[in-house]
């Protein structure tokens, strides 16, 4: 992780200490007045947030964190100011949920989603899955005013980070995960060439950026900005949760290991001697950071 200008730990100070209201027990904000976000923080999860952590809000583990049960103890611990920036700015570094590691990399939404949609969906993760009842009972509801005032902040995911660990959710420091460097055979990313021609190609293109039915790019910066620096658990996990979209998690877990091979060596990773496994714990040990 990069280290931080002066300036940008000036800021997370001020920010941690509570002048926006972080690691705060009082969770009251501004009066919801007629922001009615239920129908909109649904469909807006639904859309964008569970391929990763799921409808049920469970997560996959080693992939991507649960939220049903977690996000109100982010909220209470981080506050509120926290958790509209890690939505907004994305999130970069080891957390650990419940004993499980997670060292994925959570995109910024800040240019995918509105205001209201983001409040939305916030609120909808702190309430749903039976979290209403571990909120605390003066909860108001985020409003799209928050995050407008914290759009201006421009934080990085690495800065939400150190807010999260300067907030005290790292109780212990998290168990670092995906040291590795990702490797795969030659034949097992030809392997998986061919499985991708027949899964993925209608959706991505014959470049992996030029699909037909315009699923998104799976190389260049787009491809990088969202999964450099996670896992590849958490890019198969999201692959298996996800594609192909009229049978997701229809293939078995060596073909998603072959096409994540020939995804990886399109993107100038390298083959060597051994193949990608399709063991979930020995994928979280690789990290696609290059």
């Amino acid at each position: 992780m990069r280290m931080l200008s002066s300036q940008s730990s000036a800021l997370i100070t001020a920010l941690a200490v509570g002048a926006i209201g972080i690691g705060s027990t009082d969770l009251r904000a501004q009066s919801p007045g007629t922001f009615n976000w239920q129908v909109l923080g649904e469909r807006t999860y639904n859309d964008n947030c569970s391929g990763c952590h799921q409808r049920s809000g469970k997560g996959i583990p080693g992939g991507f964190p649960p939220l049903a049960g977690h996000a109100p103890e982010v909220m209470q611990k981080g506050g509120r100011a926290y958790i509209v920036r890690l939505v907004l700015f994305g999130l970069s570094g080891a957390i650990d949920i419940d004993g499980t590691a997670y060292n994925g990399n959570m995109p910024s939404w800040s240019d995918a989603l509105k205001d209201d949609q983001i409040a939305a969906v916030i609120n909808y993760v702190l309430t749903d899955w039976d979290n209403a009842k571990l909120m605390p009972k003066d909860f108001a509801p985020i409003l799209p005013a928050e995050v407008t005032a914290a759009r201006a902040e421009n934080l990085t995911p690495e800065q939400v980070y150190a807010l999260r660990e300067r907030s005290g959710m790292h109780a212990t420091a998290p168990q670092t995960t995906a040291q590795a460097k990702p490797f795969f055979t030659a034949d097992q990313a030809e392997r998986g060439h061919l499985a991708y021609a027949h899964n993925c190609l209608d959706c991505h293109g014959s470049n992996l950026d030029n699909g037909e039915f315009g699923g998104p790019p799976l190389k260049g910066t787009s491809f990088g900005r969202h999964w450099n620096g996670g896992s590849v658990a958490a890019l198969i996990a999201f692959m298996q949760a996800k594609m192909p979209p009229d049978r997701p998690g229809q293939l078995n877990a060596e073909t998603y290991a072959d096409i994540t091979a020939y995804i990886l060596g399109e993107n100038g990773y390298l083959p060597g001697g051994k193949e990608l496994p399709a063991d979930a714990s020995a994928q979280q040990a690789m990290s696609m950071a290059k």
